[in-house]
């Protein structure tokens, strides 16, 4: 498809709605789903994005931008957050998330200009390294990001703890003396009212479980000049 002019603007309060709207591109829209059942985590509400995305406008750790076309048409959107790429090791980075096309308008350049206001925006703040998270099915987005230079750095899992409980002994799930400490006046999840719809929203997030999410790292020439 023919490129088509596009520039990238930062979003503001009266944009919600549209971050609402193209937040529906994401896998699923706001109830994905996965052989049947919701995977935690993706499922919400609009009203609660909503909720979300006014927080991250509000937060001067991140940055939210829109891609529009030259009749000022929303065509993607994306987040930027300040963060390091390990909890130990202080590599600032930024994690570029909730990448998104509107469907109609893939194939045009909305998502490379994305990319290059992520960019620019590490080599504004002195940042170096850029992150994403991409779902291991989507090749298509894979290859994107590969193109760009973008190469893996890790694969993150994650499961409930109702199914990693499942497949560990009972000698491993006893604390050792003085490692766990109730605060007073918490009673254990099992004990609270609620806890059924507890225990099957982590029966459900057991479908999470060995799903990974691949990490992808670039490194910003911006900001080494």
């Amino acid at each position: 498809m023919p490129r088509i002019p596009i520039r990238v603007r930062e979003a503001a309060a009266a944009d919600i709605p549209i971050l609402v709207r193209l937040g529906k591109e994401l896998p699923g829209g706001y109830a994905s789903r996965r052989r049947g059942t919701s995977r935690p985590g993706l499922t919400s509400s609009p009203l609660t994005f909503e909720h979300r995305y006014a927080e991250a406008l509000a937060d001067s750790r991140r940055r939210v931008v829109l891609a529009v076309g030259e009749d000022g048409e929303p065509l993607g959107m994306a987040v930027f957050a300040q963060v390091s790429t390990s909890p130990l090791v202080d590599v600032p980075a930024v994690q570029v998330s909730h990448l998104i096309v509107d469907g109609g308008h893939r194939r045009k350049g909305a998502g490379r200009a994305l990319v290059a206001a992520a960019a620019a925006y590490a080599g504004e703040i002195g940042r170096d390294q850029i992150m994403v998270n991409v779902l291991p099915g989507a090749r298509d987005v894979h290859r994107f990001y590969a193109r760009l230079g973008f190469a893996p750095l890790v694969v993150r899992r994650v499961t409930s703890i109702a199914a990693l409980r499942r497949r560990l002994g009972a000698a491993e799930l006893r604390p050792a003396p003085g490692l766990l400490r109730r605060r007073p006046g918490v009673r254990p999840l099992s004990s609270r009212a609620g806890a059924r719809p507890a225990r099957r929203a982590a029966n459900a997030a057991s479908e999470l479980s060995g799903l990974p999410v691949r990490s992808r790292l670039w490194s910003n020439p911006l900001a080494e000049r």
